[in-house]
């Protein structure tokens, strides 16, 4: 895997504009005009999921997994993240549900990324469209 390369830039305030690869990203850590770094990370966190979730559904076995979706809440306080949880709905009806979300569980870079007490209380609903 390659190293990550971010170029950010702040002309006042703070809005930043970053270029990663070939792709312009804004974050506005005042979260007025873009999302802020923490609505990011947790915007990441679940995009990097559902990702790892439709390879280990793959890799268990289920030839389609159709739409799945990822509802997030994450607790903030004046510290930071307090905690993060996802429903997680899958179109298509799972034989072992939780080996599957297990499997995503490690899978997912963000997820082996943060501190074990951050990663997400994730609920599972599979056959949910």
């Amino acid at each position: 895997m390659s190293d990550i390369e971010v170029e950010t830039t702040a002309e006042e305030g703070y809005k930043a504009e970053s270029t990663v690869g070939d792709h312009e990203v804004t974050v506005d850590a005042g979260g007025a005009d873009a999302p802020s770094p923490v609505e990011m990370l947790v915007t990441s966190y679940t995009s990097c999921f559902l990702a790892a979730f439709r390879m280990a559904a793959k890799r268990n076995g289920v030839r389609e997994v159709g739409r799945i979706d990822v509802d997030a809440v994450a607790e903030q306080s004046d510290d930071g993240l307090e905690g993060i949880s996802f429903t997680l709905s899958v179109e298509a009806e799972l034989d072992d549900p939780q080996e599957v979300l297990d499997a995503a569980e490690d899978y997912c870079h963000v997820n082996n990324s943060l501190e074990p007490s951050l990663r997400a209380d994730v609920t599972l609903e599979d056959g949910a469209f």
